[in-house]
């Protein structure tokens, strides 16, 4: 039977909303400013950008979700007392969904990336590297992997 994903100490103790489904998570210091943020990847319900209340434009992310109509997200979190936090950033629905994550010393973010259609159980299709920009994170380098022998 597979074991449940165990999170750092800082980041379990967060109350999160119910219908976040964290699936990886790390507690480092990712956005350089000398604080640690929980740095989860997570699912929930699938939900347009705002902006989109004042566009007839189509969207560029009605597509990153899966059969359930969740989408998957990088969330970085700054843990307070209590179980409370501040949200730091949390970015939009991703083209390819993140299964598991981890935090390089000097705070790269390397993810394993699946598809919606095999949904947040299924292969890692590509392994990423991104760096904090102080507005989200940019892409340094993506290779694809191979599904059949993907470790997720």
């Amino acid at each position: 039977m597979p074991q449940p994903p165990r999170f750092p100490a800082p980041c379990s103790a967060l109350h999160l909303p119910p219908t976040w489904d964290v699936r990886s998570a790390a507690f480092a210091d990712i956005t350089g400013d000398g604080l640690p943020e929980c740095v989860l990847a997570l699912w929930r319900p699938w939900a347009d950008w705002p902006i989109r209340r004042w566009s007839q434009a189509p969207t560029p992310i009605g597509a990153n979700r899966d059969a359930r109509g969740d989408s998957a997200h990088i969330a970085v979190l700054r843990p307070l007392t209590g179980g409370a936090y501040q949200k730091v950033w949390i970015g939009s629905a991703l083209f390819r969904p993140v299964l598991a994550l981890k935090v390089e010393p000097g705070g790269r973010l390397l993810t394993w990336e699946g598809t919606y259609v095999a949904g947040r159980s299924g292969p890692a299709v590509a392994l990423s590297e991104w760096s904090w920009t102080g507005f989200g994170f940019r892409l340094e380098q993506s290779s694809n992997l191979d599904p059949q022998k993907s470790l997720f």
